[in-house]
């Protein structure tokens, strides 16, 4: 049994011979360019949020998605950034300048720059909803061996109501030599986005799942995990997190 979570015309498209069902969506830059477009929230200004809580003076860790762009001007700007990012295709744009400050693992981190090696550790959206309940805890207890003992959290997380209430029926775009058409529904704790695309040389289809979170369970998880925290913002559909290291 096929346990691929497709629904509607995706899990029929899915079926067919002739398209290519992905089960990484980042092994094919054109469904990264169409995940990235659905997972921005324009409620805040990025760019404005991370020169008002970072300081340049602090060694900075970056942990999973990251605009390009962003990191290049923050960079420039003298900001000391480090990026952990394993996907190739989501670090294409970053300076040749900067790419000495990427790792692919964290554990890479460790051997490399030792414990205790960041003031800051940032974590977008994108990278808490990738892990269960059971995996977000154990990410925060790993991660603090990064931490100086004063260092901090900086989360920024989709407001789950929200998303639960806005989920995406079926949409397309022109991406590229492409056409995409993409979806969402919710399962419970689990935003489930499905993707397919067709040209006139492949058709392929791909999903990702994300889990909701709100921001009690988040400092739930802090203080077992050793932290103490605050919320910085908290809008209609983003919430802005610090959390505190303890010891």
């Amino acid at each position: 049994m096929d346990e691929r979570p497709l629904f509607g015309p995706f899990s029929r498209k899915g079926s067919y011979s002739r398209v290519e069902v992905l089960d990484n969506l980042f092994a094919d830059d054109r469904f990264v360019a169409l995940y990235q477009e659905t997972a921005t929230l324009p409620e805040i200004d990025e760019l404005m949020l991370y020169r008002r809580y970072l300081r340049k003076e602090d060694r900075v860790l970056l942990y999973g998605t990251f605009s390009p762009d962003l990191f290049n001007t923050l960079c420039q700007e003298g900001y000391d950034l480090y990026l952990v990012e394993p996907e190739l295709n989501r670090i294409t744009g970053i300076s040749s300048r900067y790419m000495d400050r990427v790792y692919g693992l964290s554990n890479e981190l460790v051997d490399v720059m030792g414990s205790g090696a960041f003031d800051k550790i940032v974590l977008p959206g994108t990278t808490i909803a990738r892990y269960s309940r059971g995996e977000l805890l154990l990410f925060f207890r790993n991660v603090r061996q990064l931490l100086r003992p004063s260092g901090q959290l900086l989360i920024n997380i989709h407001n789950a109501t929200y998303l639960r209430t806005n989920v995406q029926p079926i949409a397309s775009r022109r991406i590229q030599d492409c056409t995409l058409f993409y979806g969402q529904k919710v399962d419970r704790n689990r935003l489930i986005l499905n993707l397919y695309l067709k040209s006139d040389k492949d058709e392929k289809v791909s999903y990702a799942i994300e889990y909701l979170y709100d921001s009690d369970t988040l400092f739930e998880f802090a203080k077992l995990s050793r932290y103490t925290g605050r919320t910085l913002y908290e809008g209609k559909t983003v919430s802005i997190l610090e959390l505190d290291k303890i010891g």
